[in-house]
């Protein structure tokens, strides 16, 4: 496969072994993508040197982003101008140096957390894996203060309060062993029905699907879908790109496509017996993400 990524003028000199490659695509760097990114970016830097981190974006990365990433321009896109992920996979196959590989999305707050449960991971009896987990959503409307050493613990103090755990239908990263996914369908990123594909795919080849969420809580800063003609619900169910990401991966995959058949917890890795009975278990968070989707009429 012929990649149709350039890399920018200015890349950070790359760990000569990292753990973990995370790469992600970018939003344009304006209003409230702005500040997420920023706050997400800034908690993926404090993972190095475990880490390396690519970054792929349609637009313009700003200078003082591209001058500590490894940054690269992407130039495949479908009609409606979203970068697609079959090149981006590829990329991050191609250039990553990890051992292991977590595709995340660029409005999620990590801590060193993650990089543990990738290690765990790595040295399990597990040959291959895909890992995921549930987000925690929290109210993140400024960029927060990186000075502050301590900016990173103390938003993750706040999520028993402050943050409301999303249903498990919402997935936000993919960790997996690096001989995964080098080649995936032409997906549109932030468009429904490509992660459900992730998870049925694995199942269907027989690679276990960890759920990690005990072990590494994630923030995801609560957004608006502005960026999306017809909002949330175009953009995950209805628009005509998430029918085509239903169509490349072969249905909406919604049961199979949520419900890992592993757990890791603090003792270890272990199977989940019926492991789509749990979707039962989270029909009230999955109402309530369908209630953002399509309000309900006032009584």
């Amino acid at each position: 496969m012929n990649l149709v990524l350039e890399e920018t003028d200015c890349v950070a000199e790359a760990n000569a072994s990292p753990l973990l490659t995370m790469f992600s695509v970018l939003k344009p760097f304006e209003g409230e993508s702005d500040t997420h990114q920023r706050n997400a970016l800034a908690s993926w830097k404090a993972l190095e040197p475990d880490v390396e981190i690519i970054l792929v974006s349609d637009s313009t990365i700003p200078g003082d982003i591209q001058s500590v990433f490894r940054c690269y321009q992407s130039r495949k896109t479908n009609r409606f101008g979203t970068p697609l992920l079959d090149d981006v996979f590829a990329l991050a196959a191609a250039e990553g140096q990890g051992k292991v590989r977590a595709f995340v999305n660029a409005d999620i707050i990590l801590d060193r957390r993650f990089v543990l449960a990738a290690e765990r991971l790595l040295h399990s009896d597990l040959k291959s894996w895909l890992a995921i987990g549930q987000r925690t959503e929290f109210e993140m409307p400024e960029r927060a203060d990186h000075r502050n050493t301590n900016w990173i613990s103390d938003c993750f103090a706040r999520l028993e309060c402050d943050g409301t755990q999303a249903s498990i239908v919402c997935k936000d990263y993919f960790i997996f062993s690096a001989d995964l996914y080098r080649k995936i369908p032409a997906f549109a990123i932030g468009r429904g029905n490509w992660d459900n594909w992730m998870v049925r795919s694995s199942k269907a080849s027989s690679i276990p699907v960890v759920d990690v969420s005990s072990v590494t809580p994630v923030i995801h800063q609560k957004h608006g879908y502005g960026h999306v003609a017809g909002g949330r619900l175009s953009a995950y169910v209805s628009g005509p790109e998430a029918r085509e990401n239903q169509r490349l991966a072969g249905g909406r995959n919604l049961l199979v496509g949520s419900t890992p058949n592993w757990r890791m917890d603090a003792t270890g890795l272990h199977r989940v017996p019926f492991a789509t009975f749990r979707f039962g278990k989270d029909l009230f968070r999955f109402a309530n993400l369908l209630r953002t989707m399509v309000p309900l009429p006032s009584a």
